[in-house]
């Protein structure tokens, strides 16, 4: 990109978004070609910080008051600074000067939703169009009753859900929704014979939509609800663990200060019950890091979270009286990267990646009685010849223990992409099948 002599910071995103409207999801990219631009505007940093809070989003929704607020009270910026900000974003984006009564209700026609980037061939009335969330912040995989593995991810862009990890993934990716500081929210997904949802958390609270497979290997999703509002002045963060419970329940446990789990329960019709205090599973001054959940049975589950400490813990969970026991520390072989837990053949299994890209599995269940030892899981050659993964997913088909085609998926992201591959259990051993790459777009 070259130079505009005559043109500051705000000129400069109008011509960055102009030529690569994608930069609005990518901060980094966007302050270097704002930098390249501008180069004597030292206000692009401002730009590039509103790209990673979300402003685009927030004024693709028509919301530049409270664009304009999180730039003052969640990044401490002057409020003549967010002001211009905001107007500046507007402008680049066409949706108006940035003041309130000239923002437009959402999206301008032609503008994808919450960023007011034209996207390719619009999709048929009764379609999405289609989407690439980029890379991931969080990942999430669940395995339909089928054995057809599903993802979700939050990206800088939003949350967005996938049908069939297995297809060709361009196109297929579809929104649930536009998110407010991507980086401090997390996803789950629930695949049962019951029910299908995708759950994630915003600065409001604990959301869901729910999935259904349609035509042409798509998602079709329901209406987003409001699961739980945190406490007044804080927000629904990450990590989150969802899962169904007989036919009408859906169970999610979520963190609004990263320090305290809480337990919110759905069921059927009826809007969800006050939440519920979990153990605590954090030390003084420790935070949660990352929550994973899996179904042992009908009516207990395995909880495991680490830490900001690099600790792992794990708990199990009594789904018919909704109580989670004390949270067990464990030994860990390693410093582990990322941890995830799947059932695999009615064991609650955790797989783990270590600092040095290694794949580790332990019996949880066994690990809680003190007789579990940790095992590696043989990674594909093409694992082990990209760079470690920074995240880790895992799901399987909730079904009987041992019933055919109990397979379960593995899925691993980092700077070489996604890769999903099938895993089976061999008694203390996962064994894994080829990886086949999963698209995110750039």
């Amino acid at each position: 990109m070259e130079a505009q002599p005559d043109g500051g910071a705000d000129t400069a995103l109008g011509e960055a978004l102009r030529l690569d409207p994608t930069l609005a999801a990518e901060p980094t990219r966007l302050r270097r070609a704002l930098a390249d631009l501008a180069p004597h505007d030292e206000r692009g940093w401002l730009l590039a910080l509103g790209a990673a809070t979300a402003v685009p989003a927030l004024i693709g929704q028509g919301q530049a008051a409270e664009a304009r607020a999180h730039l003052t009270d969640a990044c401490g910026c002057r409020p003549d600074a967010a002001r211009w900000a905001v107007s500046a974003w507007a402008l680049a984006l066409g949706q108006g000067t940035g003041q309130d009564e000239d923002l437009p209700a959402g999206p301008r026609d032609g503008a994808s939703p919450g960023f007011g980037i034209r996207p390719g061939p619009q999709a048929a009335a009764d379609e999405p169009p289609d989407e690439e969330p980029g890379p991931p912040t969080a990942l999430r995989v669940g395995v339909w009753p089928d054995g057809t593995p599903s993802a979700a991810v939050v990206t800088m862009r939003g949350v967005f859900a996938l049908a069939d990890l297995r297809a060709q993934a361009r196109g297929q990716w579809r929104r649930a929704a536009t998110v407010q500081a991507p980086l401090s929210r997390d996803v789950s997904l629930v695949l049962d014979g019951h029910r299908a949802e995708v759950v994630w958390t915003d600065h409001d609270g604990v959301h869901a939509r729910s999935l259904r497979r349609a035509a042409a290997g798509r998602l079709s999703l329901g209406g987003p609800r409001l699961l739980a509002a945190p406490p007044e002045g804080e927000q629904a963060r990450y990590p989150l663990a969802a899962l169904g419970y007989e036919a009408d329940t859906l169970s999610v446990a979520w963190t609004a200060g990263r320090r305290a789990l809480v337990l919110t329960e759905e069921r059927g019709l009826l809007p969800a019950g006050n939440p519920v205090l979990l153990p605590a599973a954090t030390a003084a001054g420790e935070r949660l890091a990352g929550l994973d959940v899996c179904t042992e049975t009908e009516r207990t589950a395995w909880l495991a979270c680490r830490t900001d400490r690099g600790r792992v813990l794990a708990a199990r969970w009594d789904l018919s009286a909704s109580e989670v026991s004390s949270w067990r520390p464990l030994d860990l072989p390693a410093d582990l990267l990322a941890t995830a837990v799947v059932g695999l053949d009615g064991i609650p299994v955790l797989v783990a990646v270590a600092a040095g890209g290694a794949l580790l599995s332990l019996d949880l269940r066994a690990a809680d009685g003190g007789r579990a030892a940790w095992h590696s899981i043989d990674r594909p050659d093409r694992v082990r010849a990209v760079a470690p993964a920074r995240m880790i997913a895992a799901g399987a088909p909730v079904s009987p223990p041992g019933a055919p085609g109990h397979t379960g998926w593995l899925v691993l992201a980092g700077p070489a992409g996604i890769l999903a591959m099938p895993v089976t259990r061999h008694g203390d051993i996962i064994g894994c099948g080829d990886p086949v790459d999963v698209w995110t777009g750039p």
